[in-house]
């Protein structure tokens, strides 16, 4: 049984392993910022809305590698965008083409924030990150 709800503090130290191990964006990681995907209890994918002072990412997309091909991660995306708090959807990545699929555009000039997250976070983690957008109406 595959089930979708908030991470807990239990889920942390997985969620910040595979985080690290993944590369992606490891800063202020927080229990209530992600979503599981439970199957039999155990996470399996994970994702967070990362929260700015003026703007919310969507981010840290991960799925374990043992059950990647299943179509966990746009499970999560999906749920992620239907929980946002905000009409725009903000995310950084080096997966455009990946995102596109959603919606998502590449914006060549994002809010500042995001902007400063692709050099303070994605320059040290990943080549070629961009800024993209999703405006749900």
């Amino acid at each position: 049984m595959r089930d979708v709800e908030a991470a807990t503090a239990a889920d942390m130290p997985l969620i910040e392993a595979c985080v690290r191990r993944f590369r992606l964006d490891d800063e202020d990681l927080a229990a209530e910022q992600f979503i599981v995907v439970r199957e039999g209890g155990r996470v399996v994918a994970f994702g967070r809305i990362k929260p700015y002072a003026a703007v919310y990412e969507l981010g840290a997309v991960g799925v374990l590698e043992a059950e990647r091909g299943r179509g966990l991660g746009t499970l999560v995306v999906r749920e992620l965008i239907r929980r946002f708090p905000s009409r725009d959807v903000w995310i950084t990545t080096d997966l455009p083409a990946w995102f596109e699929r959603f919606g998502f555009a590449p914006i060549p000039e994002p809010p500042a924030e995001i902007a400063a997250k692709l050099v303070r976070v994605c320059g040290r983690l990943r080549s070629g990150a961009v800024a993209m957008a999703l405006g749900r109406a």
